[in-house]
């Protein structure tokens, strides 16, 4: 009779420990919290040509080549103005949003920040 109780207890204790690993495990990797993002610029493009950021958080693009180069949207939503080398932009993003930008000095380089408004993506 207590071995039985003593597997029964010791189950429940594995169930419930098992469950509590995979929750926490699940939960740290999530970031709540708004963040900052670097981008950096060079001659082959921008460096992630792809980036998704939550609501809230800065994203910095750095110049690193060494030529001028700006980061601009065509509906004016992001606009760097000329950023020189070795310099940066920052904005920070407080709507969820695709912005599809370009560098206006060399209308090959393009990139893409996903903003939204959870750690999850979509939303909005």
């Amino acid at each position: 009779m207590k071995t039985k109780l003593f597997m029964i207890i010791g189950a429940f204790i594995s169930i419930s420990f098992l469950i509590s690993s995979c929750y926490k495990s699940n939960n740290t990797n999530y970031n709540t919290t708004p963040t900052s993002n670097k981008v950096t610029i060079t001659s082959a493009g921008y460096s992630p040509a792809s980036l998704t950021v939550v609501m809230g958080s800065s994203v910095t693009w750095m110049n690193n080549d060494n030529a001028v180069h700006t980061v601009t949207t065509s509906d004016g939503s992001i606009n760097s103005g000329d950023i020189a080398t070795g310099s940066s932009y920052s904005k920070t993003f407080g709507a969820a949003g695709t912005f599809n930008y370009y560098d206006t000095n060399n209308n090959n380089l393009m990139g893409v920040l996903i903003v939204t408004t959870s750690p999850g993506g979509g939303g909005y």
